[in-house]
């Protein structure tokens, strides 16, 4: 069994996108969960059901307390199972799961009503903000009312990078594009397009770049509000960006991804569950209340 266990918990702020009739414009604000979450405790557990790619996730749990809504999610897994594997050298499979059963990873999920806010354990096996998002949309059903989460991203780091500032590159990587928020696919065909403005040649791979030959001092990539509708994107983990903040000035290298607001808890033995081998979801929550707690202050700054 494994000595101890990193996990890692991200913030998120909670947002709701709808159509405004009469102003005939798609508007975004903080929503609170509160409602959906006590309609969702309703609904059989067999029912909450999210689509995960070729997996289903369920949420299994939903639990209040401290004035906060503790979620536990499962992931299962119904197909590509792993084989067993002893240590005197030999494999086996598993043959004694039925066709109603599979391989679950536990997912927890902490969320402040008050500040709209959620927290989440990350891992490889994880559900994904987006598709936890999905999942109360999709409770909420209602035409063109959608759910997502905004990463909490520290005010500094966008201070870094001002309108003004001369935009010579930058670099994005989005985990899975699938996935990504509409708003994060709209921006891609908007930077693309943006080209079309300059006289310069213009590089594109997801690097998009000045051409250094020929380019001028005062030159820049106009694509300042797409750079800030990306960092908001949880599928968005990598934002590099260069820019001066006049033609004069030197060449500054920003990463608006770094500032998001991150905890990181390290497990020891003790934490394991002896039968399951595993930190199991009431360990888990219950540390994220704690590191909830000391990022109060945080949560104040954090936008």
């Amino acid at each position: 069994m494994a000595k101890s266990k990193n996990v890692r918990f991200d913030y998120f702020k909670v947002y709701s996108r709808s159509f405004n009739e009469e102003k005939n414009v798609m508007e975004d604000k903080p929503a609170n969960l509160k409602d959906i979450l006590e309609t969702a405790s309703q609904i059989e557990v067999k029912k909450r059901i999210i689509v995960v790619g070729d997996d289903v996730a369920r949420l299994q749990s939903i639990d209040f307390n401290n004035n906060m809504y503790e979620l536990h999610f499962i992931r299962i897994r119904k197909n590509g199972y792993p084989v067993k594997a002893h240590d005197d050298g030999s494999i086996g499979y598993f043959q004694d799961v039925t066709d109603e059963e599979g391989f679950g990873e536990e997912v927890s999920a902490l969320y402040d009503p008050k500040n709209h806010i959620v927290m989440i354990r990350r891992n490889m096996f994880s559900l994904s903000p987006s598709a936890i998002a999905s999942f109360f949309t999709s409770i909420t059903n209602v035409p063109g009312y959608s759910y997502y989460f905004r990463p909490l991203v520290h005010p500094k780091a966008l201070s870094l990078m001002k309108k003004d500032h001369l935009v010579k590159s930058a670099v994005v990587n989005i985990a899975d594009i699938k996935n990504a928020a509409p708003q994060t696919k709209a921006t891609v065909g908007k930077i693309i397009t943006k080209a079309d403005e300059i006289h310069e040649s213009v590089n594109f791979s997801f690097k998009i770049s000045l051409n250094p030959k020929g380019s001028k001092k005062k030159s820049r990539i106009p694509i300042y509000e797409e750079l800030m509708a990306l960092s908001q994107d949880d599928n968005v983990v990598g934002l590099d960006v260069t820019t001066k903040a006049n033609e004069d000035a030197s060449v500054e290298y920003l990463d608006l991804i770094e500032q998001k607001l991150v905890d990181f808890h390290r497990f020891s033995e003790k934490d394991f569950d002896l039968h399951f081998k595993n930190v199991v979801h009431k360990t888990v929550i219950s540390q994220m209340h704690r590191l909830y707690r000391t990022r109060e202050n945080d949560l104040k700054i954090y936008k």
